[in-house]
């Protein structure tokens, strides 16, 4: 890409990054030299997401493995005869360095750093992005499910990490891997190469699109390793506290179902919750330069609290094109504590949620034979596979911002259709040469009574229904449907063709225009009944997948870091509760990723980490702390510095608005921080524990 966008490309960059991300669009600082002793392979050119780099690695699909690979270093057996359910959870945060940028807001401003190109890069992290991971055995089949705390996922990531899988058990994981986003606006970018994914998510990084990549396998692996006997129950509750309809253009309608996917462990135990709800990620806005999980962050770590013991939970997204996240009321006037009151909006929504799902996750029933079934499809996406006739939708590579620039009316009981609104679109392939890909993936699966379809991108609440309502009429004895959205891939927005013609944000981010939404919906329901009925093959041209995306990178090695593990600033010897207690030491580039930051309380002459209610530690993973990084000198000032000085920042208020079990703290406490550095000329990563003078709350 060039390294100065012209005026032309500039405008592009602002509307179709606003259409994909629901959030307006700029550029930040300049590209710049990052001053890494190693750095990737460049890419020539643009590379579209549907022509990946040339692959060093086998065709993907189920031809191209058996299911015994010999010598695979972590072989899985065959699963010869029907086995009960086994359930194995694994979960970490994701490893991306503070200074990539974010997806989903463009921030304006911000300082350059070695981990972003034309967005402005991170300064920190608040709740972390994380993966987890649900592993799954039962019947003559196995299953993945995978949490990525992204915007979206893509189908580069989904064929790599099942190919990576398949190489390292020796089974074929072909169809039996699912990937959902949080869709957080706050998570990382540069994930996907190609023109659309650098204007969405800023240009490409192949050493994060590895990481992200070995992050989920081995996550995988554990989760697999940690398979025990298990049940499972389904069932959902319903609540209008947790969402609300943010689209005007059309009738008002929700989904007030929080579904609720229970796995127990051998000792009977919850080991594993899955929710499925609709719940944009946009509370924290751009001008926070910190990584966030969000609102589904809020969501999971407040319903894990509300446990009296570890449980692996994570949250799916259903039809959240036209949903925004609901504003319970907090009680946060002027502090102390000093908490941003979108942190404690957050934390107040999974409380909410918490109590929903304490009052449903007792009742349900809960069973060990749970056969395990799926499988997967690509169908086309182009003008000819969606069925436009000559003049409609006139865009070849796809088309962008469909009458953005109209005043589309709010919905006042009929429809009002705006003509000619399907060539109102910004053409992606004229503007950029590049075309959008030209197909996605569609996916379900069979977990004992119980039907998942996956849906890529952003469907609105109708959508959802409609796939579940097309699956009831083939099927009628069909009665347990989840509809996952944001799952697989991510393809912009869908809505049904009526409501594509009635304007409005969500409308124009359809990349194929008014069929895409009813196309993909007819999709998914023929990739369920396929499932449901072998002898129901899908009608749609199924092209397979891409060619993998390949690893191709030198490994990145950073800047050596000074004085890592030397305590800077000291939290204050004696405070009142609501003050906030600092911590400031040294420690390594943000590529050996965030230090870990515990609390520890003396009791009985001893120090031991301080518990939240499931017997987790209080930790800068959590909601409780907020992170930052100081870096001397600066990627602005010295791009090619050989070493710097990077102090990071933990900040925890001593009391929070939102009940919290830890919290107000009473007490004498201390900070413990671990973490992995490069020493200025060392060829090795190394680790450095510091450990904070104890501090008394009052």
């Amino acid at each position: 890409m060039t390294k100065f966008l012209p005026v032309v490309r500039m405008l592009f960059v602002v509307l179709i990054a606003g259409m994909f991300v629901a959030c307006s669009s700029g550029s930040g600082d300049d590209p710049k030299d990052t001053g890494l002793t190693e750095t990737s392979t460049d890419v020539a050119g643009d590379v579209s997401p549907e022509v990946p780099l040339d692959s060093t690695l086998p065709p993907d699909g189920a031809d191209a493995v058996s299911e015994d690979i010999p010598g695979a270093p972590h072989q899985l057996p065959p699963l010869d005869e029907p086995v009960p359910l086994s359930v194995g959870t694994a979960g970490d945060i994701m490893p991306v360095p503070v200074g990539s940028p974010k997806c989903g807001n463009m921030p304006s401003g911000g300082a350059p750093t070695a981990y972003s190109v034309n967005f402005p890069g991170t300064t920190g992290a608040w709740m972390h992005p994380s993966i987890r991971v649900i592993a799954l055995e039962g019947g003559t089949s196995r299953l993945l499910l995978i949490r990525m705390d992204m915007i979206g996922t893509t189908t580069l990531m989904l064929d790599r990490v099942t190919h990576d899988l398949t190489e390292a058990t020796g089974y074929d994981w072909t169809g039996k891997v699912i990937i959902g986003s949080s869709h957080t606006h706050s998570g990382p970018g540069r994930f996907g190469p190609g023109f659309i994914y650098s204007l969405m998510a800023d240009e490409f990084f192949p050493e994060l699109f590895e990481r992200l990549v070995g992050g989920m396998v081995d996550l995988s692996l554990a989760a697999l390793q940690d398979l025990e006997p298990g049940k499972m129950g389904y069932g959902f509750v319903e609540t209008e506290d947790l969402h609300n309809d943010r689209r005007c253009e059309n009738p008002e309608l929700t989904d007030p179902r929080l579904h609720l996917l229970r796995f127990d462990g051998e000792d009977d135990d919850i080991k594993a919750l899955l929710m499925v709800h609709s719940m944009h990620g946009t509370i924290i806005g751009s001008g926070e330069l910190t990584l966030a999980r969000d609102s589904t962050g809020g969501v999971e770590d407040k319903v894990a609290e509300s446990f009296d013991h570890p449980v692996e939970v994570m949250l799916f997204q259903a039809g959240g094109g036209d949903i925004s996240p609901d504003s319970p009321a907090v009680d946060d006037g002027e502090g102390p504590p000093e908490i941003p009151h979108d942190h404690s909006r957050i934390e107040k929504l999974g409380e909410v949620a918490a109590d929903a799902v304490q009052a449903g996750i007792w009742e349900l029933e809960m069973v060990s034979d749970v056969p395990l079934d799926s499988g997967l499809h690509y169908p086309l996406l182009t003008r000819e596979a969606l069925g436009y006739a000559d003049g409609e939708f006139p865009y070849e590579g796809g088309g962008a911002y469909c009458g953005g620039s109209l005043d589309a009316p709010c919905w006042s009981g009929e429809p009002t259709p705006i003509e000619g609104l399907d060539t109102m679109c910004l053409d992606i392939l004229g503007m950029s040469g590049v075309a959008a890909p030209d197909r996605t993936v569609l996916s379900a699966a069979k977990l004992g009574d119980l039907l998942l379809v996956t849906f890529p991108g952003e469907p609105v609440t109708q959508v959802t229904l409609n796939v579940e309502e097309g699956i009831r009429e083939l099927f009628p004895e069909q009665k347990d449907i989840v509809v996952v959205g944001y799952a697989q891939d991510y393809a912009g927005y869908s809505t049904p063709e009526w409501d594509f013609w009635q304007g409005g944000y969500e409308a124009s981010g359809a990349i194929y225009g008014p069929k895409q939404g009813d196309y993909l919906t007819a999709g998914a329901i023929e990739v369920a009944a396929s499932l449901l009925d072998p002898s129901m093959s899908p009608t749609f041209e199924d092209p397979g997948p891409f060619p993998l995306q390949a690893d191709i990178i030198t490994p990145l090695v950073p800047p050596g870091s000074i004085n890592a593990g030397a305590a800077v600033t000291q939290p204050s010897g004696t405070m009142t509760a609501g003050e906030t207690a600092v911590f400031e030491f040294n420690g390594g580039d943000p590529w050996h990723l965030m230090p870990l930051v515990v609390l520890e309380k003396k009791t009985g002459g001893e120090f031991a980490p301080v518990l939240r209610n499931n017997q987790t530690p209080v930790d800068n993973r959590g909601y409780e702390f907020t992170g930052s990084i100081i870096m001397d000198p600066t990627y602005k000032a010295e791009p090619d510095a050989d070493a710097r000085t990077y102090t990071w920042r933990a900040e925890l208020p001593t009391d929070r608005f939102v009940d919290s079990p830890a919290f107000p703290m009473s007490g004498t406490y201390r900070f413990r921080a671990t973490g992995e550095y490069l020493a200025p000329g060392a060829a090795e990563t190394e680790t450095y524990e510091v450990v904070s003078e104890q501090f008394e709350v009052q």
